[in-house]
């Protein structure tokens, strides 16, 4: 700021010992330069007080981190232990047998039937795929490495224990 003065002053000087007849148009741009100084420097001023933000608030809102939604962790058990049902044997009898004799006994209870009990309808409702599965004294695979439920049984289980509630 004081370097622009100092020049303008100078310049100024220079104008009117070189035309002294033109000290009216000097002093107004020597006026004018000096204007333009003191609105820059009111700018940097304010500009340093009130500084803005680097971002507007719409684009902070845009780039903040949207919450991860978590899945919950029982439905990843479950889609873990599905998977692992579909490829062997041994899983579908350890890890798909118990959840779906649980979910098979508490819609059977609903309507007041026991899945273990002899000669009761359970069969008969959870129908012939279902029933294969979850049969009470079904005994473990000879092999366990043998291919697991296939997934469209599953799915057809699934459904018929929908069908249940």
């Amino acid at each position: 700021m004081v370097l622009g003065l100092v020049l303008a002053v100078v310049g100024l000087a220079v104008a009117l010992v070189m035309r002294p007849s033109d000290a009216g148009p000097a002093v107004e741009a020597f006026v004018l330069f000096v204007g333009a100084l003191g609105l820059v420097y009111l700018s940097r001023a304010t500009f340093r007080t009130f500084r803005a933000s680097t971002t507007s608030p719409i684009e902070a809102l845009i780039a903040r981190p949207r919450p991860k939604q978590e899945r919950l962790p029982e439905l990843v058990r479950i889609e873990r232990e599905l998977e692992m049902a579909t490829q062997s044997a041994f899983d579908t009898h350890y890890r798909l047998r118990p959840l779906l004799r649980e979910l098979a006994e508490t819609r059977l209870a609903r309507r007041g039937i026991e899945l273990d009990r002899p000669g009761s309808r359970a069969a008969e409702l959870l129908g012939p795929e279902l029933w294969e599965i979850v049969r009470p004294g079904l005994e473990r695979p000879a092999e366990h490495h043998d291919p697991g439920v296939r997934l469209a049984t599953v799915d057809r289980a699934v459904a018929a224990l929908e069908g249940l509630s």
